[in-house]
């Protein structure tokens, strides 16, 4: 493959998310509070905030959202998909359970489906982003510029994640016999695996998983690198851009004064 499982799904995810990211791999057990720095749109964790020693007394509140919602999504061209009923009996008189068949007609696209989403989030943003500021200023070897926290997740009931590594990539996904249609919000749905054809990579998932995150980060409150201006993009990786974008020796406009803590929604990739 031209790039990685890792990035296609990471790239897949931020554009169609926006403001979150993908966790990779999809079922790492990311926590509120975890922090690490970016691969591109891949977060790479290296830590919490709970065992670092200056930041002991630091108290994280945790609000959850008690309402539930569906994310889907797939690439905007190489895949498609049909969900097939439960048919009682067919021909030969047996009965075929419901499915779902999806089909890939190019490498590196992906189909994104979790159901039953509850969103989780640091309440006391603030108040963390500001210990973070101030330890940041008194000993930058701690808090490193380019340290993004975990200050948002999605927690998934369910869900079905699947990465084409060829161009003639299909799965079917059967249903358990008593679910009359798929869908993954239902509570029995006991899928598994019928056929597939040729390499791709999957998850599927009725145990729950953590499928997307928001993060937030000491940023800059002079917006020298938007949109409006940047370095010529294709002539750099994403993890040029990183460097350059958390570098001190480039922001000389900017003292400890004019850093904030921020949720992380810039798309300098674009």
């Amino acid at each position: 493959m031209a790039n990685s499982i890792a990035k296609v799904y990471s790239d897949a995810v931020k554009e169609n998310q926006k403001v979150l990211y993908g966790v990779w791999e999809p079922g790492f057990p990311v926590k509120l509070g975890d922090f690490g720095v970016m691969e591109g749109n891949i977060f790479v964790q290296q830590g919490n905030i709970a065992n670092i020693e200056e930041l002991k007394d630091l108290k994280i509140k945790i609000r959850k959202d008690n309402s539930s919602d569906e994310k889907f999504f797939t690439s905007k061209t190489g895949v498609q998909f049909e969900l097939k009923p439960q048919v009682k009996a067919n021909v030969q008189n047996v009965p075929v359970n419901a499915s779902i068949e999806i089909s890939f007609s190019k490498e590196n696209a992906v189909f994104f489906n979790a159901a039953q989403c509850r969103f989780e989030m640091i309440e006391n943003k603030f108040q963390v982003g500001q210990r973070l500021l101030e330890l940041h200023k008194k000993n930058k070897n701690i808090w490193r510029r380019e340290y993004v926290l975990v200050t948002d997740r999605v927690v998934a009931k369910r869900a079905l994640i699947v990465i084409s590594t060829s161009n003639d990539y299909s799965i079917t996904l059967e249903a358990a016999a008593k679910v009359p249609v798929i869908d993954l919000a239902n509570a029995s749905l006991g899928l598994s695996i019928k056929s597939q054809k040729s390499s791709g990579y999957k998850v599927v998932t009725e145990e729950g998983l953590i499928p997307l995150i928001g993060l937030s980060k000491i940023q800059s409150s002079f917006l020298w690198f938007d949109n409006e201006f940047k370095p010529y993009a294709k002539n750099y990786s994403d993890m040029m851009l990183e460097t350059i974008k958390n570098s001190p020796l480039i922001q000389t406009e900017e003292s400890n004064k004019d850093l904030i803590f921020a949720q992380y929604t810039e798309d300098i990739y674009a």
